[in-house]
Parts: C-alpha cells; sequence; structure tokens
C-alpha cells in the first residue's frame, strides 16, 4: 500500500471493547475533524456517536464531510449490515482532511480475548499509536468459550476447558503487541471490564506490572461504565 497518513492514525486491536473504544476516542476528539473507519470489518457508527455516516463516499465527499469538525463514519458496505475498508484513494483523500483516524484493524466474534491470525491485524502504514484491548471479564471461563482462535496455540487447544486467568490474558496480549509490529513505545494496552472483576485486583496488578516490565503501558478502565475516560484513552505526550 502507497497509503502516507496526513493525520494522526490510531489502530485499535483486540477483543472486549474495542467499538467502544472507537466511540470514546472520537467523543473525546469531537472539536477537531475525525474518521471512524476499519481496515477489517464493523458496524456502521450511528448518532450521537457520529454526526455523519458515509457509504461508498467518492474522494470528493469524504474530502466534504471532513472539511469541519465532526465525526464522521465511513466504509463499504459488506455481508450483515457491515462496513468494509476504504480504498487507498479514498482512505488518502481522509487523511488529507480529517486532523484524526480512529479505525479498527482486527475481528473477535464478540468475544473478549482473541490471538491473531497470520492475517491480522491490518495496520495502516504510518499508523502513529495502537490500543490494544483485552476484556478482564474472561476471567474464570474456559479457553473456548471467550478466547477466538484460541486453536492457534496448541497447549490451548489441547486444553480448552482450561480457566482463564491472568497468564492467559497476558500472553493475549502479548500475542497482539507481536501481530501488530509497532514499537512498544506506540502501544497502549486497555485492561477492559474490570469492573466484572473487582475480587481479583491484586492478581490484576501482578499482571500488569509483569506488562509493564516488559515496557508496555498497561491501564485498567471500564469502557462502559467509567464517566471519565480521559485518563484511559489519553493520547497526550504519546504522539
Amino acid at each position: 500500500m502507497d497509503y502516507e497518513a496526513g493525520s494522526y492514525d490510531i489502530a485499535v486491536i483486540g477483543a472486549g471493547g474495542k467499538t467502544t473504544t472507537l466511540s470514546k476516542l472520537a467523543d473525546l476528539h469531537r472539536a477537531a475533524r475525525v474518521l471512524l473507519t476499519t481496515t477489517t470489518h464493523i458496524f456502521p457508527f450511528s448518532p450521537p456517536v457520529c454526526d455523519r455516516l458515509c457509504i461508498a463516499p467518492t474522494a470528493e465527499e469524504i474530502t466534504q464531510a471532513l472539511a469541519q469538525p465532526d465525526v464522521v463514519c465511513a466504509g463499504v458496505p459488506s455481508k450483515n449490515g457491515k462496513l468494509t475498508g476504504l480504498s487507498e484513494e479514498i482512505l488518502q483523500a481522509a487523511s488529507q482532511s480529517a486532523d484524526w483516524i480512529f479505525y479498527e484493524a482486527d475481528g473477535a466474534k464478540c468475544l473478549p480475548l482473541k490471538l491473531h491470525a497470520d492475517t491480522e491485524p491490518v495496520i495502516l502504514p504510518g499508523t502513529a499509536h495502537c490500543f490494544i484491548v483485552a476484556g478482564l471479564s474472561a476471567w474464570g471461563k474456559p479457553i473456548s468459550e471467550v478466547v477466538h482462535r484460541y486453536h492457534l496455540l496448541e497447549d490451548w487447544a489441547q486444553n480448552p476447558s482450561c480457566l482463564v486467568d491472568g497468564a492467559i490474558i497476558a500472553d493475549c496480549v502479548r500475542d497482539a503487541v507481536q501481530a501488530c509490529g509497532l514499537p512498544r513505545a506506540h502501544l497502549t494496552v486497555l485492561l477492559n471490564q474490570v469492573d466484572t472483576v473487582t475480587e481479583k485486583m491484586e492478581e490484576i496488578a501482578a499482571m500488569m506490572r509483569e506488562l509493564k516490565a516488559e515496557g508496555l503501558t498497561c491501564k485498567t478502565c471500564s469502557l462502559r461504565e467509567d464517566a471519565d475516560l480521559t485518563r484511559a484513552l489519553s493520547l497526550e505526550g504519546i504522539l
């Protein structure tokens, strides 16, 4: 791909809160020109998350939509009511007009954790930062029920009834770090759904210390419940 970012492009990958992360990022940057899109598939956003929905826009249409501060969701119609990614030409036009492009770069079948296939995530060249989301609601549940593509790890494939703990969640995070390919300084790990495991805070703290020792920025949050997500989703001092 010859795409060159003219905006700040921010990827969101992982599982257990990607869509909510995108909507909250858009809300925090609503005073700017924001594009919500995907390099895989997403359900289209609607008000109040976005101000405008652009379906299969031309270069001129996406440029016009992003001519003023607004949150614009754009993509190309796909199966099951979802949108797939914009062409390189349209994305390039959007990048020259938008201040921020927030995009989902993988899928998780609505499960709280995942492993990545060789073809994912689909990260745009020049991406400035990536949020890796992991859903803590998976804690204590069988791997086969809560980890998308769990069979990609032989040990997990052979023990599908093994219960998720901090070590398994950390391994899902490490898998995302490796699959993403961005430097660790350009990654933020969001351990979401912390409200569902309040009795596990000591174990979560230990997991975070381990990941931080590996050079990762880790934050706990409850994307649906927290009134103020500025701390969790702030890009200040990162870009």
